[in-house]
């Protein structure tokens, strides 16, 4: 079974998950650098025009809920599939 997170592009973002970590302070896990460059950089989107438009709406989706970490990265990998790469 795929996860949730491999899109039908195929990109596998356990490199940037298995990076979150969850601390003391925090209740949920974080990623400990630059979370939208991460993202751009293992979707391969850092010089795409869609690529910053595509982190900031998963961001602005995830404000609904729990705007962690996890969750933007979730509709990142969502939202990216639509771009026309």
């Amino acid at each position: 079974m795929k996860s949730s997170l491999i899109t039908e592009n195929e990109i596998d973002w356990s490199p940037v998950l298995n990076q979150m970590r969850q601390t003391v302070k925090q209740q949920l896990p974080s990623y400990p650098g630059d979370l939208k460059t991460a993202l751009l950089h293992q979707a391969g989107l850092q010089n795409h025009s869609q690529g910053e438009a595509a982190f900031q709406l998963a961001r602005e989706i995830s404000r609904l809920t729990t705007c962690c970490d996890p969750e933007i990265t979730y509709w990142f990998a969502r939202l990216i599939s639509l771009i026309d790469r």
